[in-house]
């Protein structure tokens, strides 16, 4: 941690698992999966999900992490890290947020925690409707001398994939639910968020940056629709301002689209020269910065990871899950 005013780097990821293997009740049997929905080797990929994680980042915020088997896997495999778990399963929700973020204490504190579960969502036709989608706040503390850090996590709703009736594929309809998801995104943040604190908003927000939908005129409107409501309360996409390249997190086919970066083989390597029109992914892991005033915050470039080579694999790319994970380190500056 940092001390005495000095700076102190802050290494953020976040990372939707594809831990995805629901319970009939927490604790109970595994539903079966007969559509080929849930996971790949859930429980394997979970303790490696951690280790991956583990010593590279100070703060992992986690999605589709949803059974408290998984949770405990994670933190088995971890265990110098603090796991905060989403909002749970309640009523007709029968699967939690499936979000958790893990703090390394030996490099920041966890000082304060709120949660929201989203009251708007899909309906009958969506899987999503019967998770209990919403946010989770984790404020993180390097060191008294620095900004706090407060980490908002989050997953939007999908929609369809559940009931093939009429609408349940319909785009317009999915992105109207979600824009009411980000709405209360909005809210929550600007109800819970000190000001004064360093903030990050992360998650997989299902909407792509460059939407390859026929019907849009603008395949960017949908994303210029997401970062309207966040601009509006000083948040800058991290990728678009410092990344390289498209930065694809998901929808990969072969191991190709993901070549290992020179420094690091569990790192992504990015094409500055590729255009998101015709690059092999799509971008819907996002992470959105927003700098208190009188509080200087250095961001490194942007950066993408398929841990590759362990084993089981939750990507048809060969990556541990179906989605990369999307990191960034600040650097925390002391208050002028």
């Amino acid at each position: 941690m940092g001390g005495d005013g000095q700076a102190a780097d802050v290494r953020v990821g976040f990372w939707n698992t594809w831990l995805l293997a629901p319970r009939l009740w927490s604790g109970g049997p595994r539903l079966p999966d007969l559509g080929n929905w849930f996971g790949r080797d859930v429980a394997e990929r979970a303790p490696l999900v951690a280790r991956a994680l583990a010593g590279r980042f100070d703060v992992a915020a986690l999605s589709e992490v949803f059974e408290q088997s998984e949770h405990a896997a994670i933190a088995d495999a971890w265990p110098e890290a603090d796991l905060i778990a989403g909002p749970q399963r309640r009523g007709l929700k029968v699967a939690g947020s499936g979000l958790a973020t893990l703090v390394d204490r030996t490099r920041a504190d966890v000082v304060f925690v709120a949660r929201h579960q989203y009251r708007s969502g899909g309906d009958f036709r969506d899987s999503d409707t019967f998770a209990s989608k919403g946010a989770l706040l984790t404020t993180v503390r390097m060191s008294p001398d620095l900004p706090d850090l407060d980490v908002v996590s989050t997953h939007l709703i999908a929609g369809g994939d559940l009931l093939p009736i009429p609408g349940h594929d319909d785009q317009v309809r999915h992105h109207r639910a979600r824009m009411a998801q980000a709405d209360e995104l909005v809210d929550f943040v600007t109800r819970e968020h000190d000001p004064d604190n360093v903030l990050l908003v992360v998650g997989d927000f299902n909407v792509v940056f460059h939407d390859p939908d026929p019907s849009l005129a603008d395949p960017r409107s949908r994303y210029e629709d997401l970062s309207a409501r966040l601009t509006a309360i000083g948040l800058e996409d991290v990728w678009l301002a410092h990344g390289s390249g498209p930065g694809d997190s998901c929808s990969f086919a072969r191991p190709t689209d993901l070549p290992p970066a020179d420094d690091d083989p569990d790192a992504v390597a990015d094409d500055p020269e590729a255009d998101p029109a015709t690059s092999p992914g799509e971008r819907i892991d996002y992470v959105w910065l927003r700098r208190p005033a009188g509080v200087l915050v250095d961001v490194a470039r942007p950066r993408r990871w398929a841990f590759p080579g362990r084993g089981p694999q939750g990507g048809r790319a060969g990556s541990l899950s179906d989605h990369l994970a999307v990191s960034t380190t600040l650097t925390l500056h002391p208050r002028r």
